[in-house]
């Protein structure tokens, strides 16, 4: 499990393994705090997106980039 992100003082996102992240969820809740599970396909913030880097690089250098028109 990584910070995903820090939305602000109270808002923090958390990815990873989805049975680490709910064990995690369930002890803030019984704690008193708010969460809620995003809506995504993939944890795209956490480590688990490290082996797409160099697929994502491949796609990347064979694209050019301008201004907009």
């Amino acid at each position: 499990v990584s910070v995903a992100a820090v939305n602000g003082p109270r808002s923090v996102v958390l990815a990873g393994d989805e049975d680490v992240t709910a064990a995690l969820a369930a002890g803030f809740e019984a704690r008193g705090r708010k969460t809620r599970r995003l809506a995504v396909s993939h944890a795209f913030h956490s480590p688990h997106m490290d082996g797409m880097l160099d697929d994502f690089r491949q796609v990347v250098e064979g694209l050019s980039f301008e201004a907009p028109r």
